[in-house]
């Protein structure tokens, strides 16, 4: 009698996994006919969209990307003209701005793509030690990434006055990255403290003004939509000041450096290059040394002399 039990419990045991299997195996094959009857027409209207919302995207971020260009160029250039007591014209400071952006743009990616070809090395260096042991392997990566870093800002000092070089000299891609890392030599102190001491402000005042903001309104109001309106009001004015500053930085360079005055200035934004502008000014000034063939001479008539 108890074998006879027992039997019949085994028997509704497998019967009732059968027809669990039998359902999953019924849902399974529903999904896949569901899969198989997927509209083809349907995929291709998503992949359009997809790839249309892609190309906004990009076309959108390369407008703003070249507006920044040059607007960039334009501040640049209206500092000049209000260091020479010019009145910088909207339209004249516009038309620079369109003529320069590529030129500009192209010296960016010229650093950019040679800081890739940096971040490739020190990969590779990376990967050729991975079979060392753990500690080893770590102790060189840390010594690695901390001389990239101080190389890093090495480079990044010269690049800081990269813009005005260009802008104001009227140089090429090539030509405007070699005349903004001579003049960064034996002045990469003065510029990198005052970037520092500037970005040191700009977040300080960010800061404050987040304090403030959680301190009359709760922690929660610094993630809506005012309080994010009012943590970026800083940037709308720190963008501008970052191109005035860097400007006044290299002014302040090619003045100490290279005794630069108000005429060779005025010719740079005038469009001739700097060699030029040096030379004509050294040629009015020695035209103004020389004494006039002219100059008129009295005699003396009683001693028959000339003086």
């Amino acid at each position: 009698m108890g074998l006879s039990n027992r039997y019949l419990q085994q028997s509704n045991y497998y019967s009732n996994n059968e027809s669990v299997l039998t359902d999953d195996t019924y849902h399974i094959n529903d999904n896949n006919d569901q899969a198989s009857d997927l509209d083809p027409a349907a995929f291709q209207d998503f992949a359009t969209q997809l790839f249309s919302i892609a190309g906004q995207l990009f076309v959108e971020m390369l407008l703003f990307l070249i507006f920044a260009v040059v607007a960039e160029v334009a501040m640049i250039y209206a500092v000049g003209q209000l260091y020479v007591n010019r009145d910088p014209r909207f339209s004249e400071c516009l038309k620079k701005g369109f003529s320069k952006w590529c030129t500009l743009f192209g010296a960016s990616m010229l650093v950019l793509l040679g800081l890739q070809f940096g971040n490739l090395i020190l990969l590779s260096i990376l990967v050729t030690f991975s079979h060392a042991s753990i500690t080893l392997y770590f102790l060189l990566a840390f010594v690695v990434y901390v001389a990239w870093f101080v190389f890093l800002i090495y480079v990044f000092v010269p690049l800081v006055i990269l813009s005005p070089s260009i802008v104001i000299e009227n140089l090429g891609p090539i030509d405007g990255i070699k005349r903004a890392w001579d003049l960064a030599q034996s002045n990469r102190c003065y510029i990198f403290c005052t970037v520092f001491c500037f970005g040191l402000i700009y977040n300080l005042l960010i800061l404050i003004i987040n304090g403030i903001v959680v301190s009359v309104a709760g922690k929660e109001a610094t993630f809506s939509a005012w309080g994010v309106l009012v943590s970026m009001l800083p940037a709308i004015i720190y963008l501008p000041l970052v191109c005035i500053l860097k400007t006044i930085v290299y002014l302040n360079i090619r003045v100490q450096r290279e005794g630069m005055n108000r005429g060779v200035l005025i010719d740079n934004l005038d469009g001739m290059i700097t060699g030029e502008a040096m030379v004509v000014d050294a040629q009015e000034k020695t035209y103004e040394d020389k004494p006039s063939k002219f100059t008129p001479v009295s005699i003396n008539v009683s001693k028959g002399d000339i003086v």
